[in-house]
């Protein structure tokens, strides 16, 4: 049901914008004929389609994750960084999913606010549409205008709700092996540093030190099987992204100007939506170095030979960073943010030049 309603008011509005460009040489009609919008939704319903396809990947994912979460931990530090994490996950999720709910609430009530507005000033109106589609048949015939009232308002929370459900997915599973990697970098800070014990015959400590080393590789395994069922909907997320913040803003400055205030909360959500993956990301990445430090600031000089070749292995594999990929094109991290920003000033910068000149 979900998908094929996205479906259909994908291919609305596609007809619409395609319809835009062919009949009309005009930028600001291309662009104003919610061009931002399609985009959108194209990256909602390529998210829900990778989603569904690689289902029982994620299913998967989820049960190993379930696995290896710390139910109970009774280091302070440790248990302190597992609060942290959660809380923070808590609220920016919570931030996340408000901002978008509220953004789509008011593209659809919009309509109906400028109507009453012109009822009040006495001026004649009628109720708008909350999105650009190309329909099959006159939408705006008395029946067909409030099925297409209903329909656009609804498929506008179904594709939010697909956006939200493959974000908010990667949020907390990114969220939580970083923490997990955190929580092992407290383990191997640990090793070897109790004062008063010799480690150089010490046969427990290299029994804890292949835990860790099993540890990070089951932890390295699962981020490459998560970037891997990730990799298809981050392209989607780095492909689509510069360019509907560079038409949302520019449907900002020079058009609609009564959508001006939904608009912006579309770009609210969309510089939201694109820094919150990449901030996650870059988290990981940050994470995984950060083993490699913690080795470093472990007890290692007081152990002997074998203990010292264990964590070798540790420190060698955690200099190579685990990262997330855009379908292995590129990697992601907050520098990709900065590069998205960059491409969709030069995007805006183009648009405007162009606009100018007509």
């Amino acid at each position: 049901m979900k998908c094929c309603n996205c479906f259909l008011m994908l291919a609305g509005e596609v007809a619409y914008v395609a319809g835009q460009m062919i009949n009309s040489a005009s930028i600001e009609e291309f662009v104003g004929s919610y061009l931002h919008i399609a985009g959108y939704d194209t990256m909602s319903f390529g998210k829900l389609i990778t989603i569904w396809y690689k289902r029982n990947t994620f299913k998967q994912l989820v049960e190993e994750l379930a696995v290896i979460w710390p139910v109970s931990i009774k280091d302070e530090v440790a248990a302190q960084i597992k609060r942290d994490s959660l809380s923070a996950l808590k609220l920016r999720q919570f931030l996340y999913a408000f901002w978008n709910v509220l953004g789509v609430w008011l593209y659809n009530l919009t309509p109906i606010a400028i109507l009453l507005y012109r009822k009040m000033r006495g001026t004649p109106g009628e109720l708008g549409f909350v999105w650009q589609l190309l329909y099959p048949f006159d939408k705006t015939q008395p029946i067909f205008h409030e099925i297409v009232y209903v329909f656009e308002t609804f498929s506008g929370v179904i594709s939010v709700c697909c956006m939200l459900g493959s974000d908010l997915l990667f949020m907390t599973m990114s969220s939580h092996i970083s923490m997990l990697l955190r929580l092992l970098q407290v383990q191997i800070r640990r090793l070897a540093t109790t004062e008063g014990r010799n480690y150089e015959s010490d046969n427990d400590c290299y029994d804890e030190i292949i835990s860790v080393v099993k540890i990070h590789q089951r932890l390295i395994f699962y981020i490459n099987d998560l970037e891997n069922a990730f990799s298809v909907v981050n392209l989607i997320n780095v492909l689509l992204s510069s360019v509907n913040i560079c038409c949302v803003v520019f449907t900002i400055v020079f058009l609609q100007p009564w959508m001006e205030m939904s608009d912006k909360f579309f770009l609210g959500a969309a510089l939201t939506q694109m820094g919150i993956v990449c901030w996650y990301a870059d988290d990981i990445y940050r994470a995984s170095v950060g083993v490699s430090d913690a080795v470093y600031e472990s007890g290692w000089y007081r152990t002997n030979t074998r203990c010292r070749r264990a964590l070798l292995v540790v420190l060698q594999r955690s200099q190579k960073p685990l990262f997330f990929t855009a379908l292995k094109f590129r990697s992601i991290t907050l520098t990709t943010y900065s590069s998205i920003l960059t491409t969709a000033y030069s995007y805006f910068t183009l648009l405007y030049t162009s606009y100018r000149r007509n």
